[in-house]
């Protein structure tokens, strides 16, 4: 119990600061021997924990766009119940395979961004309110079928949107509690949630996420959207790794 809420710590720390981190702790939960549809539900409710936890510090620090924040979240609130549907059919190693591929793109990307391209304050760019919600509804989808919280799939894509690094970040906090919460509460209703495990792992990850966002202070736009960058193509190597494993077993 001790090395899961390290590492819940650990992966909230990097939801605090970039957005992305929940990849992790799936992987994590079932290396300890949990199956796999209850490693996801019990992160989903951890990662709804951790939403609300970075929204009230990111809200208090007006750090928020709070329009996109609301219509990307709608979009989510929709799609979290699907994913967790879609969870029981399709096969793992291919949502993995696309999710990975998917960070790798958005990382190089991000990284290939000329420096000083990031904007802040009312500067931000205004993307339509149809692209918002579809963005959500990607996310819901991407988060209940997975595991993975909301910001892991929603700050890639507003970064491949042009949004500069802080704003995607902010707005990815209200957006994961939609998401992890919609998709949590599908994997409720199959019963495949570990609640006590769950409250260990919300505190464990509540706490990290607030020294993440301590240091997320203290970075500039573009430090900010390098570190998003490498995170990505870090955690899709990581990814990659973990299905070529499986493969070579299969």
């Amino acid at each position: 119990m001790a090395v899961l809420a390290l590492g819940a710590c650990i992966i909230g720390v990097c939801i605090g600061l970039v957005g992305i981190g929940g990849v992790f702790l799936v992987p994590l939960l079932v290396a300890t021997g949990l199956p796999l549809e209850d490693a996801i539900g019990t992160s989903l409710v951890t990662f709804t924990v951790t939403g609300i936890v970075a929204t009230a510090i990111y809200g208090r620090r007006s750090g928020i766009d709070w329009r996109s924040a609301m219509l990307t979240s709608a979009g989510s609130i929709v799609g979290g119940p699907i994913g967790a549907k879609f969870s029981v059919w399709l096969p793992e190693i291919a949502v993995r395979a696309c999710f990975a591929a998917f960070l790798m793109v958005t990382g190089a990307t991000t990284l290939l961004r000329r420096s000083g391209s990031e904007l802040t304050g009312l500067e931000r760019p205004q993307i339509g309110w149809p692209a918002l919600v579809a963005c959500g509804t990607v996310v819901g989808v991407g988060s209940g079928l997975t595991g993975v919280g909301g910001p892991a799939f929603l700050v890639p894509l507003l970064l491949l949107l042009k949004v500069p690094s802080s704003a995607a970040i902010g707005i990815s906090q209200p957006n994961a509690i939609a998401a992890s919460a919609s998709g949590a509460l599908g994997h409720l209703v199959f019963g495949r949630i570990n609640l006590p495990l769950a409250a260990l792992l919300s505190i464990a990850a509540g706490s990290g996420v607030t020294l993440g966002a301590a240091l997320h202070k203290r970075f500039s736009g573009d430090a900010l959207r390098k570190i998003v960058g490498v995170a990505c193509i870090v955690f899709a190597l990581w990814l990659s790794g973990q299905l070529l494993h499986r493969l070579r077993g299969i």
